[in-house]
């Protein structure tokens, strides 16, 4: 390696090559540059595997929208260009594309590379960045170069020197209040990428907690949802949590320190449930085939949210937030630690939640839901044990919960081992999974037909619509489903039975 004052070095035998670059190239007009910048640069530097998703950041002479939007056309991916609001964002249009070919999730985002004097534009830029380790960039010609055997970076930082010490340094502190998402940044590579965060960078953490809340909702968003797509999410959750930058962003998750004890069902304070919780889920999902089928495992990562996220993410929210409403329920009766209709309340406040960091309906309705559920497996589970798991239960089950099943699953295994169940009742719970499944394979085999529709309900009964025929309908399938039910004569009967009950009752 060489290196001159002027913080370029001569890198030899590293290939930055993706044959994506190759499209670019193509489409970037003659006379205009791009150079490839911050974590692909890094990473390729410290030698990390290319993985399933890809991350690319180019800054570019050209116009980056009209770049991103002919690349994107090329590729078949999606486009969106995204603004960064704020006086002092240096680089606010970023223009991009991701594009999903599972398992591999590629974004390239560009951004505009503007200055009459080119290269001193590009260090001044690379200057305005949050850590040294990502203030590094390589030109897009140098890497399609034939061979690409040596590659100049730019490095004006001393990014690489950072990393050779396992550093993750901020370019400086004043970069990290210009953008204070970088923090939420910081603690995300430093965990991804075994590196080590300077003293500085926590001290400026721990006097500015809440510095991040001056970044858009949407900014914020992103990168927690980042976070939640990493193998290890649950180590910077759990720094986030220690530095209090967590309950800045959710004031809700601060109010979990307040419960130290859970009763009798519990062996950690509320907090660290909550954080094992996460890193169990994280374990199960590294071997999930062992506890799911394949038919539940194939409605797993399907749900695309906020354009790159899927479901997988929102059951990691899940994990987190599924005990959110303990602190407001919780109360002590008869000498017992109770928490009733936590479940409901945790839904109202992940639905505030969502709102005011803009999930976006569909992925807030998703965390929503599997908070309100969590419980379920586990009062299945009870049933089993009693010898009371009855059809009419698991079908409820999967009426109530068949969109969030196989994440209700894993998450409540989750749950239980971060209860500290014993391995009894862990049995129980897989054994509580499994019947759950056999019931639903048999409701596919056979599937059956409302044997009376709303209109034949309201005609027969002679009722108009309205609540009270849904209320009527629901209570037939059920039945229906159990057996109870098996021609069109016992279905009017039976819906005549419920109808004077329901009626009586109002």
């Amino acid at each position: 390696m060489e290196i001159n004052t002027a913080g370029k070095h001569t890198l030899h035998g590293l290939n930055f090559y993706l044959s994506y670059f190759d499209d670019i190239a193509k489409l970037l007009p003659r006379e205009d540059y791009c150079f490839i910048v911050g974590g692909w640069v890094r990473d390729r530097i410290l030698g990390e595997e290319i993985g399933y998703n890809v991350d690319v950041d180019f800054l570019t002479t050209a116009d980056p929208v009209e770049l991103a939007k002919k690349l994107a056309e090329k590729l078949g991916g999606h486009f969106f260009v995204f603004e960064k609001k704020g006086f002092l964002i240096k680089r606010p249009v970023v223009a991009s594309v991701v594009l999903h070919l599972p398992p591999y999730r590629y974004r390239f985002d560009f951004s505009p590379l503007r200055g009459k004097d080119l290269e001193k534009a590009l260090v001044e830029d690379l200057k305005e960045r949050d850590f040294t380790a990502n203030a590094m960039a390589v030109s897009l010609d140098d890497v399609l170069s034939i061979g690409a055997k040596q590659t100049i970076v730019y490095d004006p930082t001393g990014g690489i020197k950072d990393l050779e010490r396992g550093l993750l340094r901020p370019v400086s502190l004043e970069n990290l209040k210009k953008d204070p998402v970088r923090i939420l940044r910081g603690f995300r590579i430093a965990i991804e990428r075994d590196l080590k965060l300077t003293e500085d960078f926590y001290e400026f953490v721990r006097e500015n907690p809440a510095l991040v809340l001056k970044s858009a909702p949407e900014r914020i968003t992103h990168e927690l949802f980042k976070i939640m797509k990493e193998d290890r999410s649950h180590e910077v959750i759990r720094e986030l949590y220690r530095y209090r930058v967590l309950e800045s962003i959710i004031p809700q998750i601060g109010e979990l320190r307040k419960v130290k004890d859970q009763g009798e069902h519990h062996v950690y304070p509320l907090d660290e449930h909550t954080l094992m919780t996460l890193k169990y889920l994280e374990d199960i999902l590294k071997k999930k085939e062992e506890f799911l089928s394949g038919e539940l495992l194939s409605e797993l990562g399907k749900l695309r949210v906020l354009g790159e996220f899927t479901d997988l993410e929102l059951l990691k929210w899940g994990a987190l937030l599924h005990d959110i409403g303990k602190p407001r329920t919780f109360r002590i009766r008869e000498g017992k630690v109770t928490f009733y209709e936590h479940d409901k309340v945790g839904q109202e406040i992940v639905s505030k939640i969502g709102k005011s960091l803009r999930w976006g309906e569909e992925a807030t309705r998703f965390v929503g839901k599997l908070v309100r559920h969590h419980l379920r497996p586990f009062y299945l589970r009870e049933a089993l044990k009693k010898g009371q798991l009855t059809k009419r239960g698991m079908a409820r089950f999967w009426k109530d919960c068949g969109d969030v099943a196989p994440h209700l699953f894993l998450l409540s295994l989750a749950d239980a081992l971060a209860s500290g169940d014993e391995e009894e009742d862990l049995k129980a719970l897989k054994e509580t999974i499994n019947e759950l499944e056999r019931f639903r394979k048999e409701l596919k085999k056979s599937p059956q037909k409302p044997l009376l529709s709303g209109h034949d309900i309201m005609k027969e009964l002679g009722i108009k619509p309205g609540k009270l025929v849904g209320e009527i309908k629901r209570a037939l399938e059920e039945a229906q489903l159990e057996g109870r039910v098996k021609t069109r004569e016992e279905a009017l009967k039976y819906a005549r039975e419920v109808y004077e009950k329901l009626a009586k009752v109002k």
